[in-house]
């Protein structure tokens, strides 16, 4: 008898502790990316990385806070209204490419962006790797939107340099900004307010 009493205590315990852990969700609905940029990169392709790259942080240790992110179906807040509402979401997150480049391009550095790889230089010293590897530089702008209140706080643009594909050079930066969303998020809405 005592061992059914424990067992019922444990099952209890831990179904509460599940519904704490729901309770302490945030979801947060992610809009394809707009390429602004003159390469091509799939916006949805970094959508799914954003999703990919905050779903896999861990919840805050002190407020046990978890953000869920859940992908959206347009890229800008006429598209996203609905959807992001229907799917429960508090927050969305908005990301556009302004910049991918080669280093044959032309510099087009942007004001205020946060460098994710401020020591890279582009290689000069071996022409023949550079053509197997190329360097590309990217910035990429957020911006995350309280769903009910429809305020938001725009963070500086990230921006990073590196060997490699133009898409993994994006997603790097996408890496950064889901890092970004979930601390503005964690910090709780009166840090939302504008």
């Amino acid at each position: 008898m005592d061992r059914l009493v424990i067992r019922s205590l444990l099952l209890i315990l831990l179904g509460s502790t599940a519904c704490m852990a729901q309770q302490n969700t945030v979801r947060v609905g992610v809009a394809i990316m707009e390429n602004y940029a003159g390469r091509s990169v799939p916006g949805i392709v970094e959508r799914d990385r954003l999703v990919k790259a905050i779903n896999q942080l861990k919840p805050d240790k002190k407020t046990h806070l978890k953000v869920e992110a859940i992908p959206l179906n347009g890229s800008n807040s006429d598209d996203l209204g609905d959807e992001a509402k229907q799917k429960n979401c508090q927050y969305v997150v908005y990301t556009r490419l302004t910049e991918l480049r080669s280093q044959q391009d032309p510099y087009q550095h942007q004001a205020g962006a946060i460098e994710t790889n401020p020591n890279s230089q582009w290689s000069s010293q071996n022409p023949s790797l550079q053509q197997q590897d190329p360097e590309y530089r990217a910035t990429v702008n957020y911006k995350l939107v309280e769903v009910s209140s429809n305020s938001a706080v725009s963070g500086a643009p990230f921006s990073t340099q590196q060997n490699g594909n133009e898409i993994d050079t994006v997603s790097q930066i996408m890496d950064r900004i889901a890092l970004q969303v979930a601390d503005q998020i964690k910090k709780g809405t009166p840090a939302m307010r504008e």
